[in-house]
């Protein structure tokens, strides 16, 4: 008679976490699926998410520009950077709580690695976002910014915003499988955060309440990208902040999986 050997928690998240990357190309499957699944049976298909947020951009950059007295060619580029990024992240943490429990048919019914959810889920905003790129190829086309060398900053401030929700969503997901008000307050808060966010005005127009951004993180998450788009690098305490966020996450995030992953079957 073979021993039973029992495997730790760490041991088996270890395992479930690397098993989801083996299986990076299902979850890629997964989350193109999610997006096709939103428009079958239309005309346009995904174009509808280009559509959409173009007419949005245009809209809110000829109001926005009048408004505080920005010239299109400086305010249109600045604009539509931050709020594409601010599409990423707001959506991404307003669906970050229920990737567990919108994937509840596919944990209970096969034996799928939960950490694939959680790639299916990035994966998904990913194509989202690629999407949405192209109004901004437009408006740059339209506004062009100066770029130098600062423009490559981009692709490390986007994949440590990528870290940054990865590690959220799952720290949030487990909590609000456990408390679903958690879903509820998260929507909530995402309402004011676009009016106390500089994505439609610019850090200095606070003149001497500059710190009212600087305790922002999300601020940072998006500066850390829109600022190369435009030119110039980011300020190093968006990359402290951010940084920070990352390490802070990930701990976190693995630390709840770690101690609740083999709870999941049973709160959902």
């Amino acid at each position: 008679m073979s021993p039973v050997i029992v495997h730790s928690a760490s041991t088996l998240a270890l395992r479930d976490i690397t098993g989801g990357c083996r299986q990076i190309g299902l979850a890629a499957f997964l989350a193109w699926d999610d997006v096709r699944q939103r428009y079958v049976r239309t005309m346009l298909g995904p174009l509808w998410i280009v559509l959409s947020t173009g007419v949005w951009f245009t809209a809110m950059g000829f109001v926005m520009a009048n408004l505080f007295g920005q010239s299109l060619d400086h305010y249109m580029p600045f604009m539509a950077s931050g709020l594409l990024m601010w599409m990423l992240i707001s959506s991404s943490i307003a669906e970050s709580s229920q990737v567990l429990i919108s994937s509840a048919s596919l944990i209970t019914s096969f034996p799928i690695p939960i950490f694939t959810h959680y790639l299916r889920f990035i994966m998904r905003n990913t194509i989202i976002f690629l999407h949405n790129i192209l109004i901004l190829v437009i408006v740059l086309a339209l506004f062009p910014p100066q770029l130098d060398a600062a423009t490559t900053l981009v692709v490390p401030g986007l994949l440590l915003d990528m870290i940054i929700l990865l590690g959220l969503a799952v720290a949030l997901s487990l909590i609000n499988l456990r408390y679903r008000d958690t879903n509820l307050a998260i929507a909530s808060a995402m309402q004011v955060l676009p009016f106390v966010t500089p994505i439609f005005w610019d850090k200095p127009m606070l003149q001497h309440r500059k710190w009212i951004a600087d305790i922002n993180p999300f601020y940072h998450m998006i500066e850390i990208v829109r600022a190369p788009i435009l030119g110039r690098a980011p300020e190093l305490l968006s990359w402290e902040v951010s940084g920070g966020m990352a390490v802070l996450f990930v701990v976190l995030g693995v630390t709840l999986f770690t101690r609740y992953r083999h709870r999941i079957i049973f709160w959902l």
